[in-house]
């Protein structure tokens, strides 16, 4: 009887003390706690006792704590591109803007021949035009930041679209006195896409190779393993940060010096993604080559 009373009092020492340890490290737990919520530091909660139920509990808290810190920095990184894109935003869309109106306070209040007053007034619609298609870049890439619905897809023809935005690029090209060389081996390869989508990245591809190349621009149709489409113009600037041309609003040096917005490619390449497909960029010495890869999705 003596032994059992020894052992009950033995045990209820052992979980007294267990507790109290117990008690200490929940303290501490949650000192911690209250510490990487107040600072700014990457400490960890770290467990100065052995118990299952406490290293599950200290895992999840850690594990919470670094995705919370995650999205801290993420959130952060995008606030300061909001801020930038609008800084963009407003300099881009002022820039044709004033300029338009400018030219529309010489038109009202000089003395101009008719032949000048027309020349000032081609300024003008091609400021305006500008100004629309800024405009549309920017409703554009809203409605990809912001609305992610299904897309509609059909059969199509890759050929016949590519056929269709060079002729829409075709009279541009022109007056620049460049072409644009169209490489390939059939007349037609069935996809299952999104006409308007697949038109959009054409044109954007086309039309920056237009702003920042020089010569002729080359269109590729490459099926020796995947389709792909590989767009190859000559830059005309040897500072381009090639891994980088695919960001919104990105503005070293073929960007700013245009007018552009760097929203093309940045469309261009989010298109490519909700299509399904894979779009990338490499320099071969004094060469740009923008290359875009199409699934087959078959009709369901």
């Amino acid at each position: 009887m003596v032994i059992v009373i020894f052992l009950l009092i033995m045990i209820i020492l052992g979980l007294g003390t267990y507790l109290f340890f117990m008690k200490q490290e929940l303290k501490k737990i949650t000192q911690s706690i209250y510490e990487m919520k107040c600072s700014d530091s990457n400490l960890l909660i770290h467990q100065s006792i052995s118990s299952k139920e406490l290293n599950v509990l200290i895992l999840e808290v850690n594990q919470l704590y670094q995705e919370m810190k995650k999205k801290e920095i993420f959130f952060g990184q995008q606030n300061k591109s909001l801020r930038k894109m609008m800084m963009n935003i407003s300099h881009d869309l002022r820039t044709p803007l004033t300029s338009a109106l400018g030219y529309i306070d010489i038109v009202l209040n000089s003395n101009l021949s008719k032949e000048e007053k027309e020349k000032e007034l081609k300024i003008i619609e091609e400021r305006l035009k500008r100004l629309e298609e800024l405009i549309s870049s920017f409703f554009d890439f809203s409605q990809i930041i912001f609305k992610r619905d299904s897309i509609p897809k059909q059969e199509e023809n890759l050929i016949a679209l590519l056929e269709e935005a060079i002729a829409h690029s075709y009279e541009d090209y022109q007056r620049e006195k460049r072409q644009i060389l169209f490489h390939r081996e059939t007349t037609k390869i069935k996809i299952y896409s999104s006409h308007k989508l697949i038109i959009r990245i054409f044109d954007n591809l086309i039309g920056n190779a237009l702003k920042h190349g020089k010569g002729s621009l080359e269109i590729i149709v490459d099926q020796r393993k995947k389709t792909q489409i590989i767009f190859q113009n000559k830059l005309k600037t040897d500072h381009l940060a090639v891994d980088r041309i695919f960001e919104e609003f990105y503005t070293e040096d073929i960007s700013r010096t245009k007018g552009s917005t760097g929203l093309g490619l940045a469309i261009a390449k989010e298109f490519m993604e909700q299509l399904g497909g894979k779009i990338w960029a490499k320099k071969e010495g004094d060469y740009l080559k923008i290359i875009l890869e199409f699934p087959f999705d078959e009709k369901k």
